[in-house]
């Protein structure tokens, strides 16, 4: 573990001493936080250690104005909002008053009892004693989002989460968020990432856990707009039971670094889209890896990752299917497609097929290039100024992973918030999605 001595590393010495560090975290959320703490041990040169982020320990509030705290580009959606604020989750009255009838979304640490069995033994699946970052968001959470939705339930408004920054103190936030969506059900979640203080570095490790039971359908957007001191671990573990459909599409707007892993395991006859969007500039540096898993026969998935990359950005794709022996009749498809904008701009793409079965229908692929000069020659002939041109080609590059967003208020959106981000304009929180909520409840 690195040698210096920061918060961090203080908390963790103090925590293999005295499990007294731990009171106040609610047994759910503290079950496998000593398992966490022994095999962290392990992971010496991780560099999620080095930065000297700070640790809310005490769980202490921080203030969060759902109108003015933060800038959200997605607006009007007519959601069920709630907010997390740093690594503290504040309902709002929307989501009380609206919520229908086989829906719960509440935090962690005050689980009704019916949920709790449930909620711990979702915190445990998929986290492996590998996965330095995965283990230190479990030692470190002491708050999270469970959602669950009974069965046959369908949630017509989604689910709309906003995380934010507002401490002027560098913190390392754990954030976790559940979906466990019965038989049979149906429901959106929309994340949001921002940060209103841009200048300050945080640390946003962040794990979505998703179980989707039989013939369930659950649709899931991450869109971060976050700051370049911000340094973000997202994770993604899915289960999907017979015949469910999941749908995953992340966004990234801007940010510091960002490294998002997703781990999805297929069952029997599953549907499964799995899109990733990013625009970097200056040096932003995005990292998107996959491990999608067939076990169960018959089950088909898609993969649409896209990269504009500006300046001296930098961004990695690394994606691996497996098709284990015996999920016969599997459909894969994996697509990395890139765009470098500037000579001093890096892609690393490492697609991969990883195939026990024969009879399956599987394909990858990935390309990197720059934008097709005859396309922009034309454009200019006909009076488009050269640089509104290379949006307007950018943009149309990346419609199609938008356009695999089902909610069509957020597809329109996104595209509106592609072509701000490509011409330099910055978000508006004049109509922030919490602005409008605030509006309404007054």
């Amino acid at each position: 573990m690195n040698s210096d001595s920061n918060a961090f590393t203080q908390y963790l010495q103090l925590r293999g001493k005295d499990s007294a560090a731990a009171t106040g975290v609610p047994e759910t959320l503290n079950r496998r936080a000593a398992d966490a703490l022994a095999a962290i041990a392990s992971h010496p040169d991780s560099d999620i250690f080095a930065p000297d982020y700070g640790v809310n320990l005490g769980h202490l509030p921080m203030q969060a104005d759902l109108a003015t705290s933060f800038r959200c580009g997605v607006p009007q959606l007519n959601s069920l909002l709630a907010v997390v604020a740093n690594d503290v989750f504040y309902p709002t009255e929307n989501l009380y008053r609206n919520a229908p009838e086989g829906l719960y979304a509440g935090s962690i640490r005050t689980l009704p009892e019916q949920f709790a069995a449930d909620a711990a033994s979702m915190l445990e699946t998929g986290i492996s004693d590998s996965d330095a970052p995965a283990l230190v968001n479990s030692l470190l959470l002491h708050d999270g989002v469970y959602i669950r939705v009974e069965k046959g339930a369908e949630v017509e408004k989604p689910v709309q989460i906003v995380n934010i920054f507002n401490s002027d103190i560098p913190l390392l936030t754990p954030r976790r968020v559940l979906i466990h969506a019965m038989a049979g059900s149906r429901i959106r979640v929309l994340l949001c990432d921002h940060s209103q203080t841009p200048a300050t570095a945080h640390l946003n490790s962040q794990i979505v856990q998703v179980k989707v039971e039989a013939d369930a359908s659950v649709e899931l957007y991450d869109i971060e707009e976050s700051s370049a001191a911000t340094t973000r671990y997202w994770q993604l573990f899915a289960e999907q039971a017979d015949g469910s459909h999941l749908t995953v599409n992340t966004c990234y707007l801007t940010g510091g670094k960002t490294v998002n892993t997703y781990r999805i395991s297929c069952g029997n006859n599953t549907d499964t889209s799995l899109s990733g969007l990013v625009i970097a500039s200056g040096t932003e540096n995005v990292t998107n890896r996959v491990d999608l898993r067939h076990t169960g026969t018959g089950a088909t998935s898609k993969q649409l990752f896209k990269s504009a990359l500006f300046d001296k950005s930098r961004g990695t794709f690394k994606g691996n299917i497996y098709v284990a022996e015996g999920a016969a009749r599997t459909d894969a498809s994996q697509s990395c497609r890139n765009l470098l904008a500037s000579a001093d701009a890096r892609m690393v793409s490492e697609p991969q097929l990883e195939i026990y079965c024969d009879d399956v229908k599987c394909s990858h692929g990935a390309t990197t290039g720059q934008l097709d000069e005859r396309a922009l020659f034309y454009m200019q002939t006909r009076g488009v100024p050269v640089e509104e041109a290379r949006n307007m080609l950018t943009q149309a590059f990346m419609a199609d992973v938008i356009d695999n967003i089902s909610f069509e208020v957020l597809r329109q959106r996104m595209h509106i918030l592609v072509e701000k981000r490509l011409s330099g304009a910055t978000a508006d929180c004049s109509s922030c999605a919490a602005a409008c909520h605030a509006q309404s409840t007054e």
